[in-house]
């Protein structure tokens, strides 16, 4: 049990940090975005394509070698941002947060070496295209995360638990994943830690039988 003086401490730490919080998750829906050009020339809407030919996408596509796989497997940036951002609230949500957390962390390592399996002949290329899977995982522990944020306000939890439909929304609206997914989720990411109130900190009981955050 946390010393009951440390709590206020540590619920104004997050508090405070939540402006920044958010914006970490929209860098990393942002980078996801302006990398999109770089990687989906071929792939995406017509639109993208147009973009990739342009500057500074050209210039910087011209500059690598593979910009499908160097860019793409930088996508792992944006679900590291998003889950850093997302941490210290998830883990505030009951054990199906932690899995939605645990979910889009994961994201950071599957994308790279899902763009690094590109390449038929790679070992890793069975790893191709699973960000559609781990997306989809992390659209489903929404729902988990959800059931198990107790305390928090109802329009959060359900934003929560529609998490599979706002990235499916990104990949329509972008034409592309893990990229349009991933601009969704940096968007919801930055909502859910503003939206949850302090009545999503665990409470625990003071030494004078009052209530105070874990």
């Amino acid at each position: 049990m946390a010393p009951a003086s440390s709590a206020p401490e540590r619920e104004s730490a997050i508090t405070r940090s939540r402006p920044w919080r958010a914006a970490l998750a929209l860098v990393g829906g942002a980078w996801a975005l302006l990398s999109l050009p770089l990687v989906a020339a071929d792939w995406s809407w017509p639109w993208v394509a147009t973009l990739s030919g342009a500057e500074p996408w050209s210039s910087v596509r011209a500059a690598v070698e593979d910009p499908y796989v160097v860019f793409g497997a930088l996508a792992g940036l944006s679900f590291l941002a998003i889950g850093i951002a997302l941490l210290p609230d998830l883990r505030r949500a009951g054990w199906g947060g932690i899995v939605m957390l645990v979910a889009v962390l994961a994201g950071a390592v599957v994308s790279p070496l899902s763009y690094l399996g590109t390449p038929e002949s790679s070992l890793l290329h069975w790893l191709w295209g699973s960000e559609g899977p781990l997306l989809v995982g992390v659209g489903l522990a929404g729902v988990l995360a959800a059931v198990t944020a107790r305390g928090w306000p109802l329009a959060v939890r359900l934003l929560l638990g529609a998490t599979l439909l706002v990235l499916v929304a990104g990949t329509l609206a972008l034409g592309y994943f893990p990229h349009g997914p991933l601009l969704a989720l940096g968007i919801e990411a930055a909502v859910l830690i503003l939206g949850a109130s302090r009545a999503s900190e665990p409470t625990l009981a003071s030494a004078d039988g009052a209530a105070v955050p874990a």
